[in-house]
């Protein structure tokens, strides 16, 4: 009876998540002021919005007082578009939208969410081995246009993410055994990414990725399947990777790929054809568990110096990491 139950509370977890706000179509410009414009699809009550800021040379971040910013601002109402100004004074000196980025990031229930892409129902052709062209059909999705940042993952850890047993169960279409996530935590004692300590401040400084705006690297996939359950999201599947690599090279909207354009490496906001390595949320058949009911996961080999007409994947053990290797967000459109 307890099996039964257990199977239940999974199902139900996996199946019960309610849309989440998202935030799209984010377009930045500057004049005599910084305007933003954005939407909010799902929108919610209790929604806020706030704004990054730092330098792309030496990543320094900037405060922004509340003072200089008027508009869609702070908590907002519900409704479709919105609109923000930030006044010059606010920023440094020698602000310009080429050697500083600024941005919005969207609050809901104490978790932080970036811009994210919308991606329509329907076939796609995708570049293959020998290139050779497929076409592959998909549902609809949001994905996130750049990976999971340690500003986010933070917020996880500072919500004792790693302490809560019903974030580390893993939809029985992945692996046989829901809890194996869990019990691999308790068994490496799991608490931070690799690399991150609680004696330093932030808890990042020593990781190889130590940005605030950097992606979380060096995690394994249990880890970042808890942190996905956590945010009520989930990692991109194949399917899903490959067609955003297709609408990424075809759009002519550079902040699809992101909203970094840094030239060199150094983990700042990445783009999805150019980015870290990424764990998917696609691996080997659940029958075919390699120990433990547990099995291997697809890994998108990445590299931000190099750009790839198709996609590289390897499998991977979960328990795998590495120091450029992060995950990105989806979230799946809700049936009509």
């Amino acid at each position: 009876m307890k099996l039964i139950l257990f199977f239940l509370g999974v199902i139900f977890f996996f199946s019960g998540l309610e849309a989440l706000p998202i935030l799209l179509d984010v377009t930045i410009s500057q004049t005599d002021k910084i305007e933003i414009n954005y939407q909010i699809e799902n929108a919610e009550e209790n929604m806020k919005i706030d704004l990054g800021c730092f330098r792309k040379s030496d990543k320094e971040i900037f405060q922004i007082e509340e003072s200089y910013i008027s508009g869609d601002f702070g908590i907002l109402e519900i409704k479709g578009k919105y609109f923000l100004e930030v006044k010059l004074e606010g920023l440094p000196d020698d602000f310009n939208l080429y050697d500083f980025l600024i941005f919005p990031k969207l609050i809901f229930q104490d978790k932080i969410y970036y811009e994210m892409e919308k991606i329509s129902a329907g076939s796609y052709p995708v570049f293959k081995e020998n290139n050779v062209i497929e076409m592959i059909s998909t549902r609809g999705f949001f994905i996130s246009k750049f990976e999971v940042t340690n500003e986010q993952f933070l917020e996880f850890v500072n919500a004792d993410g790693y302490e809560f047993r019903e974030y580390w169960l893993i939809d029985p279409n992945l692996m046989s055994k829901s809890n194996i996530g869990w019990l691999y935590q308790a068994r490496y004692k799991m608490s931070l990414p690799f690399d991150w300590s609680y004696k330093n401040k932030p808890l990042f400084k020593d990781a190889d990725s130590d940005f605030l705006y950097g992606p979380v690297t060096n995690v394994r996939w249990f880890e970042a399947n808890a942190f996905c359950n956590w945010m009520e999201c989930e990692m991109p599947t194949l399917k899903q990777i490959e067609v955003s690599f297709y609408k990424s090279a075809k759009s002519e909207d550079e902040i699809f790929s992101g909203i970094s354009v840094f030239d060199e490496s150094g983990f700042p906001l990445q783009k999805i054809t150019d980015g870290v390595s990424e764990w998917l949320m696609s691996g080997v058949d659940p029958a075919s568990a390699a120990c433990g009911g547990c099995n291997e996961m697809i890994v998108l080999k990445n590299n931000s110096n190099r750009k790839f007409e198709r996609i590289f994947t390897l499998l991977k053990c979960p328990l795998y990491r590495e120091a450029d290797l992060g995950f990105r967000l989806v979230v799946e459109m809700k049936d009509p």
